[in-house]
Parts: C-alpha cells; structure tokens; sequence
C-alpha cells in the first residue's frame, strides 16, 4: 500500500526521542498533531504508543511526521494521535 500524505513536518528518531518531545513539536510546527500522520520506515501508520514502541522493536525508526493531504480530515480518514 502506497499512503499518500502533504509535505515532510519533522521526524522521530527514536520512541525516547518521541517521549521527550512529541508534547510540543506540533505546537513548534504550529500544526495539531491531528492534521498529520506518522509513517514508520516499515510503511506503518503510528497513531498510538503501542506503535511507537513496535517501531522500536521492529528498528522501523525514524518515524516521519506528514501534513495530511488538505483533500483529508481526521473525520475523513480516521486518524488519532496520542
């Protein structure tokens, strides 16, 4: 599956990297995490800690953070973030 998303935000690179920082850098980014999706180096979506930690299993990081496509909502495409 090929996920299409907007442009490039920022990155995790690693889930101790997403723990100390994933409170503010939206607000640095000045986007609501809610308008964006992450996509691990595995092609999966991370929406919740559980998948963050999975990615640091699976060494699926950096964890890159898109703007959603504008044609995408969260109501539209289901995405929550933590």
């Amino acid at each position: 599956m090929n996920i299409q998303h907007g442009e490039k935000l920022f990155e995790f690179r690693s889930k101790q990297e997403w723990v100390n920082k994933a409170q503010r850098i939206w607000r640095f980014h000045e986007v609501r995490a809610e308008h964006t999706i992450c996509v691990d180096q595995l092609g999966r979506i991370c929406n919740i800690g559980a998948h963050f930690i999975a990615a640091e299993r699976d060494n699926a990081y950096p964890i890159e953070v898109f703007r959603l496509r504008q044609d995408m909502t969260p109501a539209t495409c289901g995405v929550r973030h933590v």
